[in-house]
């Protein structure tokens, strides 16, 4: 049974459906003025696209959903899909690389994630905020260089760049914030 209801009772962090497509609120906004039906804007992240719009959604009515989340592991990688399992139920689930194109530069071996589905589609994954990655590859440091805030380039294991302090070496652990993905500190 559907859960349908009116578009200004939406809030942020609601998911639903419109015109075919599968919706996050990120916010609203309802507006009433004396002679008018109120006028309901959403900002809305598309569910299977990740691109970010403004949804008007005047005196409308909307199916809310839920989604499941699952924790999984990343395994390992496979030809074009990343292989994802449950530790409990030993299920494993393969994502194409081309949906987790960011995703993909923090994945290494073991990382919990999770996994957004609605019934049978595979969503997403989301990380979390931080993450412990291998720095394969790290510059030389510049000897002389005694500024508190030198910084060198340095390359995790999946190929992503980043800036890290002189002190870094290759083969070290490290932390990443995941949203900005910017070095945070030594693991």
């Amino acid at each position: 049974m559907a859960d349908i209801i009116n578009a200004r009772d939406l809030r942020a962090g609601n998911t639903f459906t419109y015109n075919n497509n599968l919706y996050l609120v990120i916010e609203n906004s309802f507006n009433k003025t004396a002679m008018r039906q109120g006028i309901v804007k959403c900002r809305v992240k598309n569910l299977r696209t990740g691109a970010i719009t403004t949804e008007v959604l005047t005196g409308e009515k909307v199916e809310k959903i839920i989604l499941d989340i699952i924790k999984m592991q990343y395994s390992y990688e496979d030809g074009d899909n990343f292989v994802f399992i449950d530790n409990t139920t030993y299920e494993t689930i393969e994502i194409p690389k081309n949906r987790m194109q960011y995703e993909a530069n923090f994945l290494d071996e073991n990382v919990e994630v999770t996994i957004n589905k609605y019934g049978d589609e595979i969503l997403g994954i989301s990380l979390p905020d931080q993450i412990v990655c291998t720095v394969a590859k790290a510059e030389d440091a510049v000897q002389g260089n005694t500024v508190n805030t030198a910084q060198k380039k340095a390359w995790l294991s999946s190929g992503y760049e980043i800036t890290v302090p002189q002190f870094i070496k290759s083969g070290e652990k490290v932390v990443i914030d995941t949203k900005s993905g910017k070095y945070v500190g030594r693991n």
